[in-house]
Parts: C-alpha cells; structure tokens; sequence
C-alpha cells in the first residue's frame, strides 16, 4: 500500500514498513496496547493534503483509520492507512470573539500554552498529552466542566474533510450546521476535522491540586465516595472535585480545584489560602480527615492554572498497557458505590483505577438534543465512571486477560445496576465485542445522526469508530 500512496501523494510524507523512522512513529502511542503494523503511515500538513489523502483512501477503498493525540483505539490499526495529523499543531487565539482554534493533531499542552499567553482556557481533558480533537468530539470533560458544560458543549466551529474529500466549514449559521451537532460527540464518524474552533474563557490561576484521603477499610472507602457523591452537585460551579480509586490502595484520591477569577487571588505574586474558596474550605479546612476518612494529606494551592494545574496528573497516567471503559450513571447509587469499592479494593487485577467524574453543573444545564452527546440523559446528578486497567506484558498473555475480564465485569455490572454506555474512544481497546451499542451511546439523537451520516458519508468510509451508520434519509436533514 505504501508505494501506491507514495505515487499518488509524491508531496506527502508517508512512511511505511520498510522505511526509517516507521517503527518509531507508529510506537508513539499513549497506549501500548493498541499498537499495531499500519500498512502506510501518512502525515499531511495541511487541509489540503488531508483532502488530497482522503480522496485516494476513498477512491481506493482503504481502511483509514485517523490518529491525533495518539491515545484513540484505532490511531495504529493493522493493515489500515494511518492519516496522522501530529504536524497540525496550530493553536490561535481570537481575544476579540473570545475563542480559540486548534489544529487536528494538536494536544492539549499544545493549547495550554498558547492560551495561557492570552489568560483564557478551553474545556478540555486533564492530560495534556491527549490530542483536542478526539477527546472533545466524543464529548470532552474537565476541570472547568461544571463552570463551563463539556468540551462538545463549546464548539464553535469545525473545518472537516468529509468523505468525498471536501472540504466543509461547518458553524451554527450555516448549511452544515447539522455537521457541527453532530461532531459535538459523533466522534470521527463524519470526517476528518482539520481544525477546531472553541469558546475561551478568561482563566489564570486557580486554587486546588491533590488531596489524598487515606481510608484503610472498605467501609471507609465507601464512606468517603458516598459523601463526596452527595457533596459534589451541591457546590459552586467554580468546584471541581474528581475522586479515584486505586486498585489494591487504601487511599481515595481527589483532584481539586476552586476556578473562581473573582475569588482567587490573581496579582502577580499573590499568596492564596484555602479559605480563598468557602466550598474547599468546608470540605478540607478541618483537622480531621475530608469526607470522613481517618485523614487527609492535602497538596493544595495557588496554582496557573495552564502550567501547574492541568500537568498535575500527567505523571499518574502514563503511557503504558491499558484496558479501558467507561460508564455515564444518573445517579451513583449506594449500591453501585459498594460494588466499585469493592472491585478497586478487593477484586481487581493487581494494576488501574476507577474515576468518578461529576457531570453537574453546567453540563446538566444543556438539554440531551443542544449536541449529539446524550451522557445518560444529563440529569442533575450523573456520574461518569472510567475503569481503567493496567499491566506487564507476560508472555501468554494472561496479564491482559485478567485486566480485560475486571474492567469489562465493573463496566457490566454498573450498566445492570441503571448506568448507560458512553462515547469513550478508548472504549474496550476497541474489541469486536466492545464497539456497538450504538444507541445506548447516544440515546435519542441516534436516528438523527444517523441521517447526517447518510448526508455526509453515505457509504460509511469513517468506521473505524464507535461506529454510527447512515440511514437513507432525505435532505436537508434538520433546519
């Protein structure tokens, strides 16, 4: 495959398996686990050459599969032709409309630090190596969640290459608005999106960082979950407060953060306190431990919130071999507490962890139809789980067989107990018996986003995904 496409893009540089440099690139992933041998790897620079690829891949019915951040389950697929954006990195910022536009490979330390230089940040990720594009069309949560909506809730515009190879500017005022919903959480379904475009909002420094809550028994774990679970929705849109549990750790982990410009201190030089923020106050100001673990070992303070906030996690997710899934509940529910507790301390596989994110806030503010995330309804409570495993690689393969079978066990039994599928695009690595569901992804905006696949790539060429596909509807499909 290599040479064919070398002959019809002589201006792109493309590597495949026999040439210098191929095994390198395609080792650049977050997750090890998903590393195949591409036939081709092909890394345009441009939109133009994006359109120029898509139109060979097309014509010649190649599996393309697109990488970006590299931390997607398909960004080195066998056999498949890799269109790799890594080279499209821009990011700019427009102070005047208040926005801030991304390349298709760009990642979000690559956001991070041109927006710090403009005191504005986007809702993102909290891993800056993750690549923009991919986590906020699968719907994008983070830190500023709760103040600002998810990543998808934010779109302001999208340039994307769509099937055909054309290029299509897609805005909420145009004839492609349809197209802008339905990236907004459709994922890569639809094309090949060259550059993002996002609200900004005014951000510098925050307050937060790590609380480590030591809790040694099960009951105190489940202590701790239960009452952040009923704290959290309660609290200024500012708060974010994200708890974890460890496999095999007698600890909850929180990541913390008051974002509220007006209440901390933003001079330069300026010192901060906890009582900056009355809502971390009341929840780790006491001597005791927070959310009733026996003690509470706080790294908080003032913090940029581009520089020292958002890296904060990156040593703790590390590339590696994961397993990945994850499920939206509407409610976290007693038992559903008890039986996650129990799966990090008790029955787990020796590597990983389960996150519990709070989707309140303004994410709940948005109704289920304003994108295509639907996100288990956006109720006023619900509760995004990641159960992540982690492993050695051993030679037979246990080790991953072990990782797979707990976090697909945790993820069922959270669905039996009321939780819904997610967009996740690490979902299950991506495994046959893993990437359907389609309608449980996205509830009641599938039959919709089904017929904007028909408009946009009616033979579903984008598929290697969590895969929506076309109906034959007519058109226009929404006005």
């Amino acid at each position: 495959m290599d040479s064919t496409l070398k002959t019809a893009l002589p201006k792109i540089n493309i590597l495949g398996p026999d040439d210098a440099g191929y095994d390198e690139e395609r080792m650049r992933c977050w997750n090890k686990d998903v590393i195949h041998r591409p036939a081709a790897i092909v890394q345009p620079t441009t939109t133009e050459e994006v359109s120029q690829a898509v139109k060979v891949a097309s014509s010649k019915k190649l599996d393309l599969v697109i990488a970006c951040g590299r931390h997607g389950h398909d960004c080195m697929k066998e056999g498949a032709m890799v269109l790799d954006l890594g080279k499209m990195t821009e990011v700019t910022v427009d102070k005047k409309s208040m926005t801030v536009t991304v390349g298709g490979g760009a990642r979000l330390g690559d956001m991070d630090k041109v927006c710090q230089q403009h005191g504005v940040a986007c809702v993102t990720g909290t891993n800056p190596d993750t690549g923009v594009v991919g986590l906020s069309t699968h719907g994008g949560a983070g830190y500023l969640s709760r103040q600002y909506g998810l990543a998808a809730d934010n779109f302001v515009a999208a340039e994307v290459v769509t099937a055909s190879g054309a290029i299509v500017h897609a805005t909420p005022a145009n004839e492609h608005k349809d197209l802008l919903w339905a990236v907004a959480g459709g994922g890569s379904n639809f094309g090949v999106i060259t550059a993002l475009t996002m609200k900004a909002h005014p951000m510098d420094h925050v307050y937060g960082g790590l609380v480590i809550n030591v809790a040694p028994t099960v009951a105190m774990a489940t202590r701790v979950v239960r009452t952040w679970r009923d704290w959290m929705p309660t609290q200024p849109r500012t708060v974010s407060v994200m708890c974890v549990l460890p496999c095999g750790a007698p600890v909850v982990p929180m990541a913390v953060v008051e974002s509220d410009q007006a209440l901390v201190p933003q001079a330069a030089g300026a010192k901060a306190s906890l009582s900056c923020s009355p809502a971390l106050q009341q929840a780790f100001g006491s001597g005791c431990g927070a959310f009733g673990a026996c003690v509470s070992v706080k790294m908080l303070g003032r913090k940029q919130y581009h520089t020292e906030l958002q890296p904060q996690l990156e040593a703790l997710q590390a590339e590696g071999h994961h397993y990945m899934s994850s499920v939206n509940v509407p409610h976290l529910t007693d038992t559903m507490v008890d039986a996650l507790v129990a799966a990090a301390r008790i029955d787990h596989p020796g590597g990983g962890e389960i996150i519990l994110f709070s989707l309140t806030g303004a994410v709940a503010d948005a109704k289920v139809e304003s994108v295509a995330y639907a996100g288990a309804g956006r109720g006023k409570s619900t509760v995004w789980i990641v159960i992540i495993g982690s492993w050695k690689p051993d030679a037979d393969g246990a080790n991953r067989a072990k990782t797979k079978a707990w976090v697909q066990r945790v993820k069922e039994e959270m669905k039996a107990l009321g939780g819904a599928e997610s967009a996740h695009p690490l979902e299950g690595n991506m495994d046959a018996d893993q990437g359907g569901l389609v309608q449980q992804v996205w509830s009641s905006n599938e039959l919709r986003l089904r017929e904007i696949k028909a408009k946009y790539d009616p033979d579903n060429f984008f598929k290697c995904n969590r895969n929506i596909k076309p109906t034959a509807a007519a058109y226009p499909v929404h006005s």
